[in-house]
């Protein structure tokens, strides 16, 4: 119940909260939960599945469900699709779902370009997606991603991050370059701190210290470290890039240029 959650306020005061997690919490949340279950969490969906057949039937609940998110799904058609340079961030994900495997392990450390992938990312079982939330937002990407491949050498660890998270870890490709830990990285760059330009300029006009450098060469950071570093300036040569990087057998990072005039959707402008 981190801010994703508003810190609690996003459910009303009267709804119950379970709390699922593999393990107990070293404190306690924000809310007091009604129900704590804590252990594998496969186990645990499977054990609440078979305790929910024979309860009221939740066929027009789940129609609904689907029928929103239907919606949602075709209305981000156009943007999966844009063709524009530099690149659309929806377009840049639709790409890489063609090369991530099932069970790859796909990190988050950015703002509006990760938020973006939280929309259309696919997970297809527990812990194969880790956001920015409490335990770290900007920098902690690549330490999750060293992690999550020594924990899983045998899958795909693909880190997606923005250029202004690169400024506070991006020397920790330096590590995975020494310890040998092919990680992946898939950089949105759009040369802002967009959460923070956009609002201001929507509430105030103006924006102030919210400006990177256009069109920087993060990918010849990492090459310069060892690894191995792609330019992306077209949606065309996106998906090739992707694949040589995974191929390379070497941290990588691929640098893909995307459009700072693209504006997350957001429901309200954080004021």
């Amino acid at each position: 119940m981190d801010f994703h959650l508003g810190f609690r306020a996003s459910f009303g005061e009267d709804t119950e909260i379970v709390l699922l997690d593999s393990v107990a919490p070293d404190r306690a949340p924000p809310r007091t939960p009604a129900i704590e279950l804590y252990g594998g969490i496969s186990a645990t969906l499977d054990a609440l599945r078979e305790g929910a057949a024979g309860g009221p039937d939740r066929a027009r609940w789940v129609s609904t469900l689907r029928f929103t998110e239907a919606e949602h799904r075709a209305a981000e058609r156009a943007d999966l699709a844009d063709d524009r340079a530099p690149l659309h961030p929806l377009r840049l994900y639709a790409d890489l779902a063609h090369v991530l495997d099932r069970k790859a392990v796909v990190i988050g450390d950015g703002g509006d370009f990760v938020s973006y992938g939280g929309r259309v990312i696919d997970t297809y079982e527990p812990g194969c997606c880790m956001d920015a939330g409490p335990f770290g937002c900007l920098g902690a990407g690549p330490g999750f991603a060293l992690a999550a491949k020594l924990a899983h050498p045998d899958r795909q660890v693909c880190l997606v991050l923005g250029d202004g998270a690169f400024g506070f870890a991006g020397m920790e490709f330096d590590t995975l370059v020494r310890h040998g830990i092919p990680v992946v990285a898939v950089m949105g760059n759009n040369g802002i701190w967009a959460p923070e330009k956009h609002p201001m300029e929507s509430l105030y006009g103006y924006s102030v210290a919210t400006e990177l450098q256009p069109g920087c060469r993060y990918d010849r950071v990492v090459e310069a470290l060892g690894g191995h570093g792609e330019l992306v300036e077209r949606p065309d040569d996106l998906r090739p890039a992707l694949e040589r990087a995974f191929a390379s057998g070497k941290p990588a990072l691929v640098n893909v240029l995307t459009d700072p005039e693209v504006v997350y959707p957001r429901k309200s402008n954080l004021a």
